[in-house]
């Protein structure tokens, strides 16, 4: 039971997140946001027992503190970095994929880290949304009905993004 509750509350701080990151315009605040969805997502797949959710936020981890210091520092703005993690995704994806599931999420997370390694904050929204699918199917077969919720939610924040972005443009011509 109380690995039921940790997991719940560490998916609803993951949820929280990521719904903050649609929101962001500015590039280094959404990076911030996903580092923090995936610390609390990496706890919330333990407390599951749902490697295949667990392994890519783990990696992610790594990838947003390399990413956020992009713009400041000479080192972490090599292409050396995506494809670096892109293969340790890959390869610890292999090693611990008991169930073919568990490659959806290792999957979307390449996605996801070319999405945030591009300097378009649009263009990461637009890669989201093949990725919060990805996570929705594998959330209903790991049982994880927040990680359900979220997806849902992750998508309806980056559709309320895209609206509120074309309704400021709009505005900017009024």
């Amino acid at each position: 039971m109380p690995l039921k509750i940790i997991s719940w509350l560490f998916g609803f701080g993951a949820m929280l997140s990521l719904f903050l990151i649609y929101q962001q315009k500015n590039r280094k605040k959404l990076i911030i946001f996903k580092l923090c969805a995936d610390v609390c997502w990496v706890i919330h797949y333990l407390c599951i027992f749902a490697p295949g959710g667990m392994v890519p936020n783990l990696v992610g981890i790594g990838r947003e503190l390399v990413f956020v210091n992009r713009e400041e520092k000479k080192w972490a703005n090599s292409v050396f970095w995506p494809i670096l993690f892109i293969l340790i995704n890959l390869t610890l994806g292999i090693i611990t994929a008991n169930r073919p599931i568990n490659f959806l999420p290792i999957t979307a997370s390449v996605f996801v880290t070319v999405s945030l390694w591009l300097k378009n904050p649009t263009l990461t929204k637009i890669i989201s949304v093949p990725v919060s699918a990805a996570f929705l199917i594998y959330d209903i077969f790991v049982g994880s009905y927040i990680g359900i919720v979220n997806e849902s939610l992750a998508i309806c924040s980056i559709i309320i993004s895209f609206i509120k972005s074309k309704l400021e443009r709009k505005e900017d011509y009024v």
